[in-house]
């Protein structure tokens, strides 16, 4: 048994021993938490400018480019031909894609987190929690030093389509509600990669305590077509994905280690 496999069992036991039940969380504590993490979002914002402001724009146009160049020495540099495929073949699918993009990302892990406040043991929401936590935390610390252009505000010869603008969509980078949360230069690491990671680690452990081993395997599907998916937007550089996922498994392993310190600690206090 792997050490990924025996982590998420243990938290599987504890979800389905827990059941539903009142007052297992303190969630009113929570939601600070959350909110808090807005504000440091929002603050890494305000760093940058919005894509209009010039210093802002050229160092994250740079690191743009240095993504590009070690995509080009990997030959991993598919973002164009990735929407040469969708955009002119597929385009139902592109508009789907483009509402999957700006509705999943923040619902379907919005939803999984509140499951694990409200029926899951509290050790397991606090380990869920604390991925969940660390692996945006890191996100935000890479966004704040290192601003990295998305392919679709590349230059020209370079940029690929935004597909919400040219497709279509429910929503736009370019008005309404996305324009004012989105940070345009928050690419490296992917924090889409990031989440879809964490629901599928939470839904993988706990398929596997109820027998359904194949079916864990499924919950892995999220994150890979999430990666399909802001790639074919334009949101993110295939590196980026990769990026999103070092992030998760130091997320999850700094979230074990955090586990490990405070079990020796209630140990002791029992002593």
């Amino acid at each position: 048994m792997t050490a990924l496999e025996s982590t998420t069992d243990e938290v599987a036991d504890a979800v389905v021993a827990s059941g539903p039940g009142p007052g297992r969380q303190r969630w009113w504590l929570e939601i600070p938490l959350a909110v808090a993490f807005y504000f440091a979002y929002a603050q890494i914002r305000d760093w940058h400018g919005s894509a209009t402001v010039h210093a802002a724009r050229v160092t994250a146009r740079h690191h743009g480019f240095d993504v590009l160049r070690l995509e080009r020495w990997l030959h991993i540099d598919w973002e164009k031909g990735a929407q040469a495929v969708f955009v002119p073949n597929v385009r139902p699918l592109v508009v789907a894609m483009n509402v999957f993009y700006g509705t999943a990302h923040f619902l379907v892990t919005v939803g999984v987190f509140l499951w694990l406040l409200f029926r899951a043991a509290p050790p397991v929401y606090r380990h869920a929690r604390n991925v969940l936590c660390l692996g945006t935390a890191i996100g935000l610390v890479c966004f704040a030093l290192y601003p990295t252009m998305p392919p679709r505000l590349m230059p020209a010869g370079i940029k690929t389509q935004d597909t919400m603008d040219t497709v279509g969509s429910l929503w736009s980078y370019n008005h309404g509600v996305l324009e004012h949360i989105s940070d345009p230069y928050a690419a490296m690491p992917s924090l889409h990669i990031v989440w879809s990671s964490w629901v599928a680690y939470v839904l993988w452990s706990w398929l596997g305590r109820r027998g359904r081993a194949r079916a864990r395997w499924l919950a892995w599907l999220y994150p890979l077509v999430t990666g399909l998916v802001v790639v074919v937007t334009g949101t993110h550089w295939v590196l980026d994905l990769a990026g999103g996922a070092a992030v998760f498994a130091l997320a999850v392993a700094a979230a074990k280690g955090i586990d490990r310190v405070t079990s020796r600690r209630s140990a002791a206090r029992t002593r």
